[in-house]
């Protein structure tokens, strides 16, 4: 009886505590650590520098917190006017000849701010300039104000492939414009910078691989002093090839809808790694690294999805990576966006043999018919240093019948000193021979020696008439050279590699053989004749 009023009373008890809480509408929480309540130590401004009529350069100390410092907040004349993680600030588009006034206050990542700094204040420089009060030659005056020219204590250029980087230091602070081209006129673009800084660093990109360009580096005093601290020149880096792996081939780029239907063929060679498939909307890309990757593997087909929604045309290159890590020269297709009006005109027969004389091809679908022009002076291929490599045998565009081996990859090679080097790219169109409505274009790139841009071309393996293109494109893309060629494809049967069996009838096969089988039987038959006589004179002398 006892066991059962203590069981009663302790459910009735807990029965009304959950109640109890159930209707009150107070919680308890328990918090494990301490919340971050400490704020940084506070900085200290060391410096508030006017550089020109709407600058001010504004350095202070690092504080502590005791779990990080996450920025610090500065004002100008009360108002917040930047947030950074530096210890120093550039304030620029301020009004000439104006008094400003600075503090800065540290915060970290629980959003604890210390308390206000220092302040500090300075006095824009005015318009027009003071009167500088340093020596004629000097390159001082009143709180810097009088400088009459920027003075170029170095400057340090480091090209890529598409990209250079401008690292500038001067005296004192200044504002800078670089402009570049290809000539002197400097017609490809300029940047400039807003704020007066003493090292300066900044990338031009979108650059050319294996291009020299022209550039111009001016200086701005903080008061529009304008002066050209140097002139000169950079090249780009161009890709070679370390090796020759072979391109894929049969590499197309087909329309559906928005997106672009890529396929390819990978090479037979043995060493074959894996294929890198790159684009761009501006040209077909030179190199791996020169466009984004939409594919890497050993597979031969990718879907690039939505991609004609927002460029046309799109250009692709496929390179092909051997185990040893070499690149190959690169295949090329193109792709254009497809409209509902839009019509193909797509040839309804197969054109004419390309043996015949005199047949012109359709225009090929995987390039555009670009825009064409004559440059007189520059230095293009003659027809004898376009070459055709395969195995043993060497062809050039001056021979009348190429014959190629279908099962064999092929070398289209063309010396380094025969094309001018302020040109793009070298792109050479080959035929499919089974339909000649269909065509496959690649790179040439410079080789490891720095010889010759060449190509690998991997083996179509079918038999029949082809023709080889090959457009020279300048820097502007137009069309500066142009070489036809057509060749043939053709099973070329193995030679027979089993040993010959040698017959006793061989001796009989000529007459030297006749002849000498004929003195050895004399030889023989007088062996035996004397050593038949010499028995008989022996038997002589017994008797």
């Amino acid at each position: 009886m006892r066991l059962f009023v203590l069981a009663f009373g302790l459910f009735f008890g807990a029965a009304t505590f959950a109640l109890a809480q159930a209707d009150s509408s107070t919680f308890y929480i328990r918090v494990f650590g301490t919340p971050d309540v400490t704020p940084p130590s506070t900085p200290t401004l060391t410096s508030v520098t006017p550089v020109s009529t709407d600058q001010i350069d504004v350095v202070w100390t690092a504080s502590t917190d005791d779990r990080g410092v996450s920025g610090y907040s500065l004002s100008r004349d009360g108002v917040p006017v930047a947030t950074t993680t530096l210890t120093s600030y550039s304030d620029s588009g301020l009004s000439a000849s104006t008094t400003y006034a600075y503090v800065v206050r540290a915060f970290d990542a629980a959003f604890n701010y210390s308390s206000t700094s220092n302040s500090l204040s300075t006095t824009t420089f005015a318009v027009p300039p003071p009167t500088p009060t340093s020596t004629p030659g000097s390159a001082s005056g009143n709180t810097g104000g009088g400088v009459a020219r920027v003075v170029l204590d170095e400057l340090s250029i480091t090209s890529d492939y598409t990209s250079a980087v401008f690292a500038i230091t001067t005296a004192r602070p200044a504002r800078f414009e670089i402009r570049w081209g290809r000539t002197a006129s400097y017609e490809l673009g300029y940047v400039a910078t807003n704020n007066y800084l003493s090292n300066y660093l900044t990338t031009l990109t979108d650059l050319e691989p294996g291009t020299t360009y022209e550039y111009e580096l001016i200086g701005y005093t903080p008061f529009g002093i304008a002066s050209v601290l140097k002139q000169g020149r950079f090249t780009t880096k161009m890709p070679t090839l370390e090796s020759t792996p072979q391109n894929i081939s049969r590499f197309s780029a087909l329309a559906s809808d928005d997106d672009a239907v890529l396929a390819w063929t990978n090479p037979p060679a043995s060493d074959f790694a894996y294929v890198r498939i790159v684009r761009s909307h501006l040209g077909f890309p030179a190199h791996p690294q020169d466009g984004a990757i939409i594919y890497q593997g050993t597979g031969e087909g990718v879907t690039d999805y939505d991609v004609l929604r927002q460029y046309s045309p799109i250009y692709y290159t496929a390179f092909v990576y051997d185990s040893d890590g070499n690149v190959s020269s690169g295949a090329v297709a193109l792709v254009y966006a497809v409209s509902e009006d839009s019509q193909i005109d797509q040839p309804s027969t197969l054109p004419p043999a390309l043996s015949e004389p005199g047949i012109v091809l359709p225009p090929f679908p995987t390039l555009p018919n670009p825009p064409e022009r004559t440059l007189p002076d520059t230095r293009m291929p003659e027809l004898f240093e376009i070459t055709l490599s395969q195995e043993a045998r060497t062809f050039s565009f001056i021979d009348t019948d190429i014959v190629l081996d279908e099962e064999r990859p092929f070398v289209i090679s063309i010396p380094i000193e025969a094309v001018a080097k302020n040109l793009k790219s070298i792109i050479v169109t080959l035929t499919d021979p089974t339909d000649n409505r269909k065509a496959y274009s690649f790179l040439l790139r410079i080789n490891k020696d720095g010889t010759a841009y060449e190509a690998v071309i991997a083996p179509l393996k079918v038999t029949g008439a082809s023709q080889i293109k090959i457009r020279i494109y300048d820097y502007e893309a137009f069309v500066v050279g142009k070489y036809d060629k057509n060749i043939t494809f053709v099973t070329v049967e193995p030679k027979p590699t089993s040993a010959r069996a040698v017959f006793p009838d061989i001796f009989f096969s000529t007459p030297l053989l006749y002849g000498l089988f004929g003195a050895l039987i004399l030889l023989l038959f007088l062996f035996f004749f004397f050593l038949r006589r010499r028995d008989e004179d022996k038997k002589r002398e017994v008797r």
